[in-house]
């Protein structure tokens, strides 16, 4: 399960509905408190981190020509740290998220706003800020900021964590899918007691009360979900729903009135020509300046490829965009030349021995994604978006997600949401609940924050991994920790 556990609805009675990890809809009073209280502890620890940074730097007699600079430009300071913590996220719930990447994040977070204040220092005439107490007072901003995240999510970790979780599905063997994000997530936050099946009405009613979280396979009808949530409201329990992809598209959907009768307006998943110009216009103004600064290392790999290994350093490959049009994607080679010649297309697996050793670590950076940037330019991608795919894997996907086609409504992007938030080993169609939650809830804000959280995966090596098999060691311990009915669901699949 992801850090942000995007694909996923929660429904808690003390909270109301929580979607995406993030806003609260039934009761938003008690979430906009929390972030109110962390914006103003925020502010405090970057003015406090600063004067105390003057004080270590000066004493006790800091010049007037360095503080009333620093005073004329607080207020937009404060502005401009609250908006970069916004766009990292740092303002939505964090409960259940990884206490290692909140913290990185906070630190990054940190460090784009210090680079913020020495362009400032270096451009801005009459801003007399000493380089020493940007520095200094980034560090102390940095360590008090990721201690208050951490004292926070420990306080919630005691006080919401450790769930005891039932897995309610048809059949032990699609509940195992499942299970497994759970297994992989953030520990500490829940605890996998059990599945039962849901036709053994008795056995789930006896175990719902005993369990804090329901959690519904995504093997179940629409019907079998609704009579497990009304057993879960029934006994006030939290559950836990893998969206189907048609409820995807209904979410955030106006609802209108036809004389009497309710109804939900649902567009296309699609963007309005308004929003495809200022998309359009972004991405020229950012891929210029990105290729700009890019451009010594695009230069620097453009050699060493060529170096390494036989064969050309860029790669071209036919790929589909918006509404199916192919064109030719441009990445660095990270393969051997001509990798698929024997296989055919094939995707990339974990330890595959086609990636060379330069390749691996362009892979794992995501440098080799950076000619895209001309694709870009081009018009053929956008910074943002659902990643583009090949004719031979999207015809394979149609057949088994009819809904797949329309992830192609809008052109294809160098990051994505799926990208952020899902790995390369992600199943196809939980990628895809990404891409049309991205689409449907498009804006530039969006496209903004997804820019720069994507920093924060590009060191994150196994979200760049290649497909793995699950080992029987793994399905050892998912069977064992599945205790109580799983050895009666398994007799009765047999």
């Amino acid at each position: 399960m992801n850090d942000a556990i995007f694909g996923i609805l929660y429904i808690e009675k003390s909270d109301g509905i929580e979607v995406n990890g993030g806003a609260v809809v039934g009761n938003p009073v008690r979430g906009r408190l929390g972030v109110i209280l962390m914006v103003m502890a925020d502010l405090g620890i970057l003015y406090g981190s600063f004067l105390l940074a003057f004080l270590f730097r000066f004493r006790n007699e800091i010049p007037q020509g360095n503080l009333e600079p620093f005073l004329t430009i607080a207020p937009w300071l404060g502005l401009a740290a609250v908006l970069v913590f916004y766009l990292f996220d740092l303002y939505t719930r964090i409960e259940r998220k990884d206490i290692h990447r909140l913290i990185y994040t906070a630190g990054l977070a940190v460090g784009l706003l210090t680079l913020i204040l020495v362009v400032l220092s270096f451009w801005v005439r009459g801003f007399a800020l000493p380089r020493s107490v940007i520095l200094l007072g980034a560090v102390i901003q940095a360590f008090l900021m990721c201690l208050l995240r951490a004292f926070v999510w420990y306080v919630r970790l005691q006080k919401g964590g450790k769930k005891r979780v039932l897995l309610v599905g048809k059949r032990l063997a699609d509940a195992m899918r499942v299970a497994e994000k759970f297994l992989r997530h953030s520990p500490g936050w829940f605890h996998l007691e059990t599945f039962v099946p849901v036709h053994e009405k008795r056995d789930l009613v006896s175990r719902m009360k005993e369990a804090d979280v329901i959690l519904l396979s995504h093997d179940l009808t629409k019907e079998e979900k609704g009579e497990v949530l009304s057993y879960a409201s029934k006994y006030q329990k939290e559950a836990l729903i893998v969206p189907d992809l048609y409820e995807l598209f209904i979410a955030g959907a106006e609802s209108q009135q036809v004389d009497d009768m309710l109804v939900f307006s649902v567009l296309p998943p699609t963007l309005s020509k308004g929003q495809r110009l200022m998309k359009r216009a972004m991405d020229v103004a950012l891929a210029s300046v990105m290729l700009i600064m890019a451009s010594p290392v695009m230069l620097l790999l453009a050699v060493l490829i060529p170096l390494t290994s036989h064969g050309p350093a860029i790669y071209r490959q036919e790929r589909l965009g918006r509404n199916g049009k192919p064109f030719m994607l441009y990445k660095f080679r990270s393969m051997v030349q001509d990798a698929e010649k024997k296989t055919g297309p094939v995707l990339a697996t974990e330890d595959d021995p086609r990636i060379t050793p330069l390749g691996r670590w362009m892979r794992a950076t995501r440098l080799d994604e950076l000619p895209q940037l001309f694709n870009v330019l081009k018009g053929d991608m956008s910074l943002v978006g659902p990643r583009p795919e090949r004719a031979f894997f999207v015809e394979q996907f149609k057949e088994e997600l009819p809904e797949y086609t329309y992830r192609m409504m809008v052109k294809p992007g160098v990051t994505g949401l799926a990208q952020l938030m899902a790995k390369y080993t992600t199943a196809a169609q939980d990628k895809l609940r990404y891409d049309l939650m991205y689409v449907r809830n498009y804006s530039i804000v969006l496209d903004i924050k997804i820019l720069l959280q994507t920093m924060l995966v590009v060191l994150r090596r196994e979200q760049a991994a290649g497909v793995s098999e699950r080992s029987k060691e793994q399905e050892r311990l998912l069977r064992e920790l599945l205790k109580g009915q799983t050895e009666m669901a398994v007799s009765r699949e047999k």
